[in-house]
């Protein structure tokens, strides 16, 4: 069976972020100060649906495994700026053959409420976006977290992606404390991951905290 059309569908809540979805995976669109996006995580085939948030000004790869779309919408957009952490970089300039900026020039682009963050203690130089809404925060992840789906439950749920904890914990110890830093200051109402659907609710805390606990 073929994967169903991918669309461009604003974030509630939030006026600056949409998603396109293609399958399991998204793409997350990121308006910018002064005009333009930034699409976090490129998916593959999809490079025609975001047109519609053009000018796309920086095609972020949000870890060293999110490549494979980067050749397409790089031909897509070639005067997008592709962009990624120091500790991504050297593995996706091998994979792609496409040299990487670094993430300063993408921070200074972005509005006020949205706030580029790198978690400690992961190896694959993952990036997460903290955006700021009417909505109130939300969290864009890569491999992280997941949105799990289940038949008898509405809405998603967050879990770990299953290749998470061999491949992307570096220092379990340092990423949960990291991530327990960030929840002293706020709790989320909503994860938006690269896999999987978008976890919503009030409790995200205990859930988050609940899936650290299982590393």
């Amino acid at each position: 069976m073929s994967k169903p059309a991918a669309t461009l569908v604003r974030i509630e809540g939030h006026e600056s972020l949409w998603t396109v979805q293609r399958g399991n995976l998204r793409c997350n669109v990121v308006g910018l100060e002064g005009g333009g996006t930034c699409l976090y995580s490129p998916v593959e085939k999809t490079s025609g649906v975001a047109a519609e948030a053009a000018p796309i000004r920086f095609l972020l790869a949000p870890n060293h495994y999110h490549n494979k779309a980067v050749p397409e919408h790089i031909g897509a957009y070639p005067h997008a700026k592709p962009v990624c952490s120091e500790n991504a970089r050297p593995r996706l300039e091998k994979i792609t053959g496409t040299p990487f900026g670094s993430l300063s020039a993408l921070a200074e682009a972005l509005p006020d409420h949205i706030t580029l963050l790198e978690p400690d203690g992961l190896k694959t130089g993952e990036v997460w976006l903290r955006v700021k809404g009417d909505g109130g925060v939300a969290w864009v992840v890569t491999d992280a977290f997941c949105g799990v789906s289940d038949k008898n439950t509405p809405e998603p749920a967050l879990g770990f992606l299953k290749t998470f904890p061999k491949y992307g914990l570096a220092d379990k110890e340092m990423f949960s404390a990291w991530v327990q830093e960030c929840l002293e200051h706020e709790t989320p109402n909503m994860i938006i991951p690269c896999h999987g659907g978008i976890a919503r609710g009030t409790d995200l805390k205990a859930d988050i905290l609940g899936l650290l606990e299982t590393l």
